[in-house]
């Protein structure tokens, strides 16, 4: 006995100690990945910022220079031209931008005829009730010099753009119109791709709205909600060059402002290749540990289940399930352990039984009637249970409450129950009714809980005839 005793010592001395090594090595390793990660994040956000800035910087430079004189002397004087003269002068216009940048597209609304001119000339008229054209409002509306906004292009088949919208204005600050040129979208989810592949990360670009414009169809559904995303943005401090988070155990969401076209690089890791776990070291320590540690962890596991059912058990077997309360066996084990004191004169004893249960049953079914006994229980627990009383659920709708302390006559605890009682709410049941009979053995004499318990019974059966005799009860007789 001696040396199993030194030998389970020795074993669980073994067993903290090469587990807290273990621990204090995994967590030093944890907090080094995750700075490194931070730092890699860091890179990455600007490596995406500066790619997406080369992207558009140029568009929006082209965009600004078509808001040139040259355009505003056309829109001012154009009274003076035919609708074919002026569709055919900015069609040459858009369409040199076009063929010298590259661009998939160049475009000017006119705001006097909310004429929409492409490289092809006149391509429609703006209708701002028309989802397609619902862009072009909020912007003039916006005072903003220019925006990105992710729209098709319905003058080449529809394809997906994103368009710099740039304001037109006169020499005294009139607003003429819009005018810019349109990225292809594919352009700019090819830039994205390369970028995931390299780093295994992924990327959206996001407005301040909350509202994903640019990513990879497979990045369109994100993990967080609209609202989480809606919410982080919103709480961006601008102040701050990034905004930064952990998840899981080694992954990360690093969120970017781009002011150059006022959206937020959204890059997300999810995690696993970096991770603690995923190192030889970690895995060969867990082998480690677990060969020391498998026959401890069996025995203790199935004691502790050994030792949670048995405890289980008993909880189970001394317990009402609807009311909480202690059944009949737990009853009857405390009226033998009262009956062993010397002295019975410092205990209680108030018996209650439930009035118009089976009324409540009958008329409105039987899970009715355990809101009426759940409800008296409640205000048994509340009076009672709060006073130190012990309470038990004896039958169907019989009660019992023991105390061994000091209590008040027997009068004022009938009085305050019943107020307890008038506290009962329920939407079908108008009123719970409990008949209570109180009885202390320092005002009887009595050998036993037992005799006790039968006088507290027979001012209870009076207390239930005495309901009963209003006229207004009687059917709850039947």
């Amino acid at each position: 006995m001696r040396k199993n005793f030194l030998l389970l010592v020795t074993s669980t001395i073994l067993i903290i100690s090469f587990g807290f090594s273990t621990v204090v090595s995994l967590k030093s390793m944890e907090v080094l990945v995750k700075e490194n990660n931070r730092d890699n994040s860091v890179i990455y956000a600007n490596e995406i910022s500066n790619a997406v800035i080369d992207v558009f910087s140029e568009a929006v430079a082209v965009s600004q220079g078509m808001n040139n004189t040259f355009i505003r002397d056309v829109l001012k004087n154009e009274e003076n031209l035919t609708v074919e003269d002026q569709s055919e002068i900015f069609r040459k216009y858009l369409s040199d931008i076009v063929y010298k940048f590259g661009y998939s597209t160049a475009f000017l609304a006119d705001d006097k005829t909310l004429a929409y001119y492409s490289e092809h000339g006149y391509t429609k008229t703006v209708d701002i009730n028309n989802p397609d054209d619902d862009w072009y409002l909020p912007f003039k509306q916006s005072g903003n010099a220019y925006e990105l906004n992710v729209d098709n292009d319905q003058a080449n088949n529809n394809r997906l753009t994103i368009y710099i919208n740039m304001r037109i204005l006169d020499g005294t600050g009139n607003y003429l119109g819009a005018c810019g040129v349109g990225v292809p979208m594919k352009q700019v989810m090819s830039l994205l791709q390369t970028l995931e592949a390299q780093s295994d990360i992924s990327i959206k670009l996001t407005s301040p709205d909350g509202i994903v414009r640019v990513a990879r169809s497979g990045q369109l559904v994100m993990q967080r909600t609209e609202n989480d995303l809606r919410t982080m943005l919103k709480n961006y401090d601008y102040s701050q060059p990034y905004y930064y988070e952990t998840k899981n155990e080694d992954g990360y969401t690093i969120v970017k402002y781009i002011p150059e076209c006022d959206w937020f690089a959204v890059i997300d890791y999810e995690g696993g290749k970096t991770s603690v776990r995923s190192t030889m070291l970690f895995k060969n320590l867990m082998v480690c540990l677990c060969i020391l540690l498998a026959v401890l962890i069996i025995f203790n596991y199935i004691m502790s289940l050994v030792a949670k059912h048995t405890e289980k058990f008993a909880v189970e077997a001394l317990e009402d399930p609807l009311t909480g309360l202690k059944n009949r066996r737990a009853y009857s084990l405390e009226i033998e352990k009262l009956n062993r004191k010397p002295d019975l004169k410092n205990i209680s004893v108030a018996t209650m039984d439930i009035n118009g249960l089976k009324l409540t049953n009958d008329s409105f079914g039987h899970t009715a009637g355990d809101d009426l006994l759940k409800g008296a229980a409640v205000a048994m627990k509340a009076y009672f249970g709060k006073n130190g009383w012990k309470l038990f659920r004896t039958g169907g709708d019989e009660f019992i409450a023991i105390t061994i302390n000091e209590v008040p006559d027997k009068d004022k605890i009938i009085t305050d129950f019943k107020a307890q009682l008038a506290l009962f709410h329920h939407e079908l049941i108008k009123e719970l009714s409990v008949s209570i009979g109180v009885a202390k053995a320092s005002e009887n004499e009595i050998t036993s809980v037992e005799d006790l318990t039968k006088i507290a019974d027979k001012k209870m059966y009076a207390d239930k005839e005495l309901f009963y005799s209003n006229t207004n009860h009687e059917r709850r007789r039947r």
